[in-house]
């Protein structure tokens, strides 16, 4: 499992295959593809690089260790 944590350090997201994103709740986020993350809807809301997950504007919304 893959956690992911937002820029103040708090767990907010995983993935146990690194295809699927969810919530610390267990809600399903969205999915990745191609080196994008897609919204449920199928809209992208950011890209993978490296160990951060990044929004359309290059800021960061969640990081792995």
């Amino acid at each position: 499992m893959t956690q992911y944590f937002d820029s103040s350090g708090t767990y907010k997201a995983y993935t146990n295959d690194d295809k699927n994103l969810f919530s610390e709740s267990g809600e399903h986020i969205g999915y990745f593809m191609n080196g994008f993350l897609y919204d449920t809807k199928g809209q992208a809301i950011g890209h993978k690089r490296d160990k951060k997950i990044l929004d359309k504007k290059g800021q960061t919304l969640y990081y792995t260790n």
